[in-house]
């Protein structure tokens, strides 16, 4: 008796929640996440007004039970997944995207009118970190062979790098890049690197911008190369050596004539006390006598 209990009530429910019934139709576009940052996948009720969403429930292609469900406002799985009710449908959301989340998906919605499962997918990408520039040599001449690297990690899928130079022409088609594909841990990248050669460089050019495009050709990041000339660079040694050149000069002449002076004054005072002599006579007087040298006599007293 409790068995045909149980049955009636089955058979009163299905009519009303019925799956695979076509009263209306929902829609989840494929979306777009980005590591490590929220993720929304839209999606929208069609042909219906009305609705109201009993519960929602979300499985990997590959696997048989949910990992994530909400009934009413109580959800249970993966605590990164949630749903926003909103007027136009049951959209999700990410939070924290992960690799591991990229994917194909099967999205049962029970709503008060039917059941509907679709399938929806989801792709992960990673935004490139902003550019390091080096050159080689790193003191250019112009018009000599010089080479421009740029180097761009992190990003996924693989991206590209183009250069400019300062009148805004792309030297793209003269660079060579290579792409290495990585997965540390799970977490998926592609190192860019591209180097960009001129066999007789023209200074004028510079600076180069090197430029990072995700592979959807969104710009990532870019750098700004500046280029430092040889020529530049030997012109102010000289100018510096010289300036040197000339104070030691100047220090060395300036020393010669205060030595030359010196000398001079003390010649003059040896001669000035070399020229008399000073003695005193039996009475006690001082008299300044002239160096007999100059055989001459002078008497102090009679001065």
């Amino acid at each position: 008796m409790s068995s045909v209990k149980v049955m009636l009530v089955v058979s009163l429910f299905i009519p009303a929640v019925r799956p695979g019934s076509d009263l209306f139709e929902l829609e989840c576009p494929p979306a777009v996440g980005i590591l490590a940052q929220t993720t929304v996948i839209r999606c929208f009720f069609k042909n219906i007004k009305d609705i109201q969403i009993l519960g929602v429930y979300l499985t990997k292609a590959e696997q048989k039970d949910p990992f994530f469900s909400q009934v009413g406002s109580k959800g249970s799985g993966d605590p990164r997944f949630s749903v926003e009710y909103l007027e136009d449908g049951p959209s999700l959301q990410i939070s924290d995207t992960m690799f591991s989340d990229e994917g194909k998906y099967r999205y049962r919605v029970v709503t008060d009118s039917s059941v509907k499962e679709i399938q929806l997918s989801i792709n992960v990408t990673a935004k490139y970190k902003d550019p390091v520039t080096s050159i080689w040599p790193e003191k250019v001449i112009d018009g000599g062979s010089a080479s421009l690297y740029c180097n761009a990690t992190g990003g996924y899928p693989e991206g590209f790098i183009h250069w400019f130079d300062r009148y805004e022409t792309n030297w793209t088609v003269n660079s060579e890049m290579t792409k290495v594909p990585k997965n540390i841990n799970g977490v998926k990248s592609v190192a860019l690197s591209s180097k960009l050669t001129f066999k007789t460089i023209n200074l004028g050019l510079e600076p180069f911008r090197c430029i990072v495009f995700n592979s959807k050709y969104v710009k990532d990041g870019e750098n700004t190369l500046g280029i430092i000339s040889a020529i530049s660079d030997v012109n102010n040694n000289s100018s510096g050596s010289n300036t040197t050149n000339i104070v030691a000069g100047v220090m060395v002449i300036g020393s010669l004539i205060a030595g030359l002076l010196f000398a001079l004054l003390c010649f003059r005072k040896r001669k000035d006390k070399d020229t008399f002599i000073i003695h005193s006579n039996a009475s006690g007087d001082e008299i300044e006598t002239i160096n007999p040298d100059f055989h001459t006599e002078v008497s102090a007293a009679a001065i």
